[in-house]
């Protein structure tokens, strides 16, 4: 029996693609401005959007263009549980969205971790701006640790699952620090401590969300000034296209 695959073939126009994004970000500015920007439909997009789609791939499957809408509806439903208006579910989508492209980490984890501090924000005390400032520290934190695009992505779970049992210890913390040790540097500095000291204290049940929250604020001026320093590899702009 014959399969049948359909495939969306998209050209690659350089001379266009810098005008049609241009084009599609003065829309999604309106688009903003009126309150849609996270609920509009795919179909209401104009020409210059799909100009823009057809500016940057290769050859798409069916298949992988569902899977990509499919994702940012869910990455769309994981923020509007956090979130009490359109207003802030705009913000929500903005922010984490530009930290994912600032940090070159998925825009995916990216929310997830974002989600994990709101959850507990009135607990921990913080406001929609501490939240995106913590979840850029972090974001950064694992950018710079030099972890694969997978490796950093699942560090970023593995903290967003610390936030969510309210402590960092056992597992997540072994996984941190196999595959994002800036983070747990970064930490540690927060604390005025070691890593060997920090292993003990996660052994302990002492690394707290309170505790992180506090550390990730004291060392997001040395985490900031690391990722200055560093370059994106091709696989960091590739993760960059994909959000």
């Amino acid at each position: 029996m014959a399969i049948q695959e359909s495939i969306l073939r998209i050209l690659i126009d350089s001379r266009n693609a810098e005008r049609n994004a241009n084009s599609l970000n003065r829309e999604l500015r309106s688009i903003e401005r009126n309150g849609n920007f996270a609920t509009t439909s795919m179909d209401s997009m104009s020409k210059s959007s799909r100009a823009l789609a057809a500016s940057l791939g290769s050859i798409v499957t069916v298949g992988a263009a569902i899977a990509k809408v499919d994702a940012y509806t869910s990455l769309q439903n994981r923020l509007k549980l956090v979130t009490d208006s359109q207003e802030e579910l705009n913000q929500a989508m903005r922010d984490t969205f530009a930290i994912a492209q600032r940090a070159a980490v998925t825009w995916d984890s990216t929310a997830m971790v974002y989600q994990r501090f709101a959850n507990n924000a009135d607990k921990l005390g913080i406001t929609l701006n501490d939240i995106a400032g913590l979840t850029e520290t972090v974001a950064k934190a694992i950018s710079i640790s030099g972890a694969s695009a997978a490796s950093a992505e699942a560090a970023l779970v593995q903290f967003g699952q610390a936030l969510a049992s309210g402590v960092l210890r056992g597992e997540e913390f072994n996984s941190i620090a196999e595959q994002a040790p800036a983070l747990l540097n970064a930490i540690a500095t927060g604390l005025d401590t070691d890593i060997g000291k920090l292993r003990a204290m996660a052994a302990e049940g002492k690394i707290t969300g309170d505790a992180l929250v506090g550390a990730l604020q004291k060392a997001e001026g040395s985490v900031e000034e690391l990722f200055n320093k560093t370059d994106f590899t091709i696989a960091n702009e590739f993760t960059r296209l994909s959000n």
